[in-house]
């Protein structure tokens, strides 16, 4: 697979960022007919009455990027099993190798897609200029849990702080890349929209130091100078990286949103309750493993700590909801069956330059029902609902390597008042950060920190300006004055307020749900 593979040598330094970390010791204990019904649908893949979710030959022999998600339903209507495949035939294509540059495998192609880049002090570079001399590969640090704070790696970066981190059982350090098509370089095209135009794509790798106990053959691979420069010594010796995760998030005509998926290494964490191994785990040892499946509190699990450094104490990392997805959830069986049913039937077909994704498995998706509404759900005619009650898929989705202090997916039921109740808090998934602004709300979806937060980082970067939508409706020349410099520079320290603002469509005349400032890179 080493041939396919894109042979970079990139130098990148320890970034750790300002957040604070969630802890969890152990999952409480499951009731007994709670523990049997998981260990029912872990054995049979689902429910005997739902269909098996079928995998196609095509991906893997003539591979391509899927533009839509199937509607096998009906008019207008998706299955589960179409979205799951959907993200296998993305993942799938992303996988396999380049026509347009053989010795790399299509997501790592930069003809096809960008990388997002960062200078030294942390601000963003160009990411659209297709000169690769900045930064790229980056440490994990905890996500942001409001969609009006600060943005973390790899959205901005260089911000000193409490920022968690996680280390494999060789201590070393886990490492982020991210990657984008590039028509999110055409920031004021894109900006003219309500949605991203279909096809637009993020990607998020996360990357360990390969050990000595560790079969380079059973991962996707690249190598790295993770050492920084010193002063007499410009370069290091390249390090052999593997993928132990993958973010994807695609946008369709059909689905302005984004279909949001995420696929794991296996060997890298056991699931919190019934664990199938307590041994070979890339970030549990074999003593906290043990712990969880004899039901033993004794560790503390997903509480990565701040740390600066390349090596450090080795995280003790456990999967929370397998498959994104909890009993109780919406749709549960179908969710479940489709996945482990297409994560099975995909099997046969990973042969050849493919055999490698045998080590790969799809976590879970997200999506929303209807795209006429938004990924958050509020009261009507004094109705009790959830928060995500419009969110379809793996509603507890979290990638252990990505999102590993952030499984606890709250989807508490909002009161009949219409105020949210006090436990009705952050709902940690993907919408949880990436909020969408269904259509009928006029909302832009392609302003500041909205649904896509590196797009910021590309505009900044390429020295393009945003619309970023202020916290008040603003009325007047003189509030906008007042607002808009601190609404400019509150999206990031890089952006300035250019003088203008509006509350109408620039193209139709409209009137806008949200007000928006004018702000330029400087």
């Amino acid at each position: 697979m080493d041939a396919l593979l894109r042979k970079t040598s990139t130098q990148f330094g320890a970034l750790v960022l300002t957040i604070a970390s969630s802890s969890f010791v152990q999952a409480a204990p499951l009731t007994d007919h709670a523990m049997m019904t998981v260990a029912e649908l872990a054995a049979s893949g689902g429910t005997t009455a739902l269909k098996s979710c079928a995998a196609d030959a095509t991906w893997f022999s003539s591979p391509s990027m899927p533009s839509e998600v199937k509607t096998s339903d009906g008019p207008n209507d998706s299955s589960f099993c179409d979205f799951y495949q959907f993200s296998w035939q993305t993942f799938a294509y992303l996988m396999a190798k380049s026509t347009n540059a053989p010795s790399v495998i299509n997501f790592q192609d930069n003809s096809q897609f960008n990388q997002l880049e960062f200078k030294p002090d942390g601000s963003p570079a160009n990411s659209c200029d297709d000169i690769h001399d900045s930064q790229v590969l980056f440490v994990r640090t905890s996500k942001h849990q409001e969609n009006d704070t600060d943005m973390v790696i790899p959205q901005i970066i260089g911000q000193a702080g409490s920022g968690a981190t996680i280390y494999d059982q060789n201590r070393n350090v886990v490492y982020y890349d991210v990657r984008f098509s590039k028509n999110m370089c055409n920031v004021k095209q894109i900006q003219q929209l309500q949605n991203f135009p279909a096809g637009t794509t993020e990607m998020k790798t996360a990357w360990k130091v390969l050990g000595a106990n560790d079969d380079p053959n059973s991962f996707i691979t690249m190598e790295a100078n993770i050492t920084p420069a010193t002063p007499g010594n410009s370069s290091t010796k390249p390090t052999k990286l593997g993928m132990v995760g993958f973010h994807i998030a695609v946008a369709t005509e059909a689905h302005p949103e984004f279909v949001w998926a995420t696929f794991e290494h296996k060997l890298n964490a056991p699931d919190c309750t019934l664990p199938q191994k307590t041994t070979g785990w890339s970030f549990a040892s074999q003593t906290c493993s043990a712990g969880l499946k004899d039901n033993k509190p004794g560790c503390e699990f997903n509480n990565p700590t701040s740390q600066s450094k390349l090596t450090g104490t080795p995280s003790e990392i456990c999967r929370m909801y397998p498959y994104g997805s909890s009993i109780d959830d919406l749709k549960f069986d179908d969710n479940v069956s489709s996945i482990k049913t297409l994560n099975a039937n995909v099997q046969p077909y990973l042969n050849d330059e493919f055999k490698v994704l045998k080590n790969y498995f799809n976590v879970g998706a997200l999506w929303v029902s209807d795209t006429k509404q938004g990924s958050y759900t509020t009261p009507t005619d004094n109705q009790p609902v959830t928060q995500i009650s419009n969110q379809r898929g793996s509603l507890r989705l979290a990638n252990t390597v990505a999102e590993t202090d952030f499984q606890e997916v709250n989807t508490a039921a909002i009161n009949l008042d219409g105020k949210s109740s006090p436990s009705a808090g952050f709902v940690s998934n993907c919408f949880g950060c990436h909020n969408y602004e269904g259509l009928d709300s006029n909302i832009s979806n392609t302003t500041s920190n909205s649904l896509s937060h590196i797009f910021d980082d590309i505009a900044v970067g390429s020295k393009q300006c945003l619309d970023v939508q202020p916290a008040n409706t603003i009325n007047s020349n003189t509030q906008a004055k007042t607002d808009c410099p601190t609404t400019c520079s509150n999206s990031s320290s890089k952006l300035k307020w250019n003088g203008q603002w509006t509350n109408q469509n620039a193209s139709t005349g409209a009137q806008l749900a949200k007000s928006v400032c004018g702000c330029c890179a400087i």
